[in-house]
């Protein structure tokens, strides 16, 4: 029997502050809300405060659809 209260995983694409930064794919497992990652005003963010979030899912396959989109 599936758990039904499992927590998503969250999926982010976010580049660095230069022009020629990488882009880069992160998965958040462990029951991480969308709301923790976009918190800008958190002592220590998720995702660094001068990286720009490019997109975000909630699901697993938003995984494929991302590196599709920005090829990874």
């Amino acid at each position: 029997m599936p758990q039904l209260n499992k927590p998503q995983a969250v999926v982010v694409v976010h580049k660095g502050p230069r022009k020629n930064s990488k882009i880069k794919l992160e998965i958040f497992d462990d029951g991480t809300r969308v709301d923790d990652i976009i918190n800008m005003r958190k002592l220590k963010p998720l995702i660094p405060k001068q990286n720009e979030i490019l997109d975000m899912g909630v699901g697993i396959s938003f995984k494929e659809k991302y590196k599709k989109k920005y090829k990874l």
